[in-house]
């Protein structure tokens, strides 16, 4: 089976990372068709804010899709076309593209850039002729893609219900983590060292990291020695800052992206690792990339509590589930992952596990490879 993975997706980011090795991995033939368009989130954000009509920009887009349908249309025949995250607006030409050849088109939505840059972020105002505009991108692209892959059911029922698009259109698959680069290791020997509680991300509203910054205040308070490591950048970043300086909080240390080699180096000398604790919708709706990549290391992980963790995470099996958006409740979570170390140990352990069995790589690349297969079988049968 070969599969035209297509469009100006970001190579960098962990969902199109980890499902082009896990495809191939399990013996699909991948071949890249790709246009770096985007110079990453934060280009994207910006142009999102400001316009995408430039005329720079429009010139940029008109030649990356030239480029990217004349490799496409002279190139051997794929069995699908597959358009990569973030490609919402890669759809309409990879349609026309997969109609000439006669191929299915596969979309990997993951997320809506509705919900994203309206509901979540804020960065486009909800009633202007951006947000209609973002809508109607969000609902074509995935009507006019034969398949769509999502996250989360609960990502699923909110495309169905906001967009109206049938449930049977989606396919949810977790966006996991690299398991080459996140590796397990041992817990931390502490040798009198503060207890670390690691944070990593994008600076995004539903990463909620007011109630993490609010947890290390009240941690502060009580006496007991911790550190708070935040590694990351992005919009809310300046907030954070000034929200550490406002509660005049000490242990909260501040660290640029690293790469992800470094971070998983980072992960190792953690001895826990915070998910997200917003309390957007969006927030209910996703467990990030983050999570997975603390399990896959076999590192102890806390989380907000939402309809997605139930999902795909387990209570005091595989994560501690916490109340999103309450401080107290996330510090009384810590102290309790620093005070029992067998159950910190226990949670690694099942989080391990759990990746290994829901969310590797070699494990999502094969439940995609068995769904396209079975969709093809299918697809000639009714033919």
């Amino acid at each position: 089976m070969t599969i035209c993975y297509w469009g100006t997706y970001d190579r960098g980011y962990p969902r199109n990372r980890i499902l082009i090795d896990g495809l191939r991995g399990s013996g699909v033939e991948v071949r890249e068709c790709h246009y770096a368009l985007w110079g990453g989130p934060a280009e994207k954000l910006r142009r999102a804010r400001g316009g995408w009509f430039h005329p720079f920009l429009l010139a940029r887009w008109a030649w990356a899709y030239a480029s990217l349908s004349g490799k496409f249309l002279t190139a051997r025949k794929p069995d699908f076309l597959f358009v990569g995250y973030s490609g919402h607006f890669d759809v309409f030409p990879a349609w026309c593209l997969s109609r000439i050849r006669r191929v299915p088109l596969i979309f990997d939505a993951f997320l809506s850039l509705y919900d994203s840059l309206v509901l979540d972020r804020d960065a486009v105002r909800k009633r202007g002729p951006k947000a209609w505009f973002l809508f109607r991108v969000d609902r074509w692209s995935c009507r006019l893609a034969d398949r769509v892959l999502l996250d989360t059911q609960a990502h699923r029922e909110f495309f169905c219900r906001e967009f109206g698009i049938p449930r049977d259109k989606f396919w949810v698959l977790p966006i996991g983590a690299d398991d080459r680069v996140f590796r397990p290791s041992p817990p931390r020997q502490t040798n009198g060292q503060t207890y670390t509680v690691l944070h990593f991300g994008r600076y995004i509203p539903l990463h909620g990291l007011e109630t993490v910054v609010q947890a290390a205040a009240l941690l502060e308070r009580s006496g007991e020695a911790y550190r708070f490591l935040l590694v990351g950048d992005g919009e809310e970043r300046v907030r954070i800052e000034t929200l550490v300086r406002e509660l005049g909080v000490r242990s909260v240390e501040f660290l640029d992206s690293q790469p992800p080699e470094r971070l998983a180096a980072i992960l190792r000398e953690a001895d826990l690792c915070l998910g997200i604790f917003g309390r957007t919708d969006k927030a209910s709706r996703v467990v990030p990339n983050k999570v997975y990549e603390a399990m896959a290391a076999q590192r102890p992980v806390i989380t907000g509590d939402s309809p997605a963790a139930r999902e795909l995470l387990q209570d005091n099996e595989d994560c501690l589930l916490c109340e999103r958006g309450n401080p107290v409740a996330l510090a009384g979570a810590i102290r309790r992952m620093r005070r029992d170390p067998l159950f910190s140990r226990k949670l690694a352990e099942g989080g391990r596990r759990s990746f290994e069995k829901q969310a590797a790589p070699g494990v999502l690349g094969t439940r995609v490879a068995q769904r396209v297969a079975s969709w093809k079988g299918s697809r000639a049968h009714l033919a």
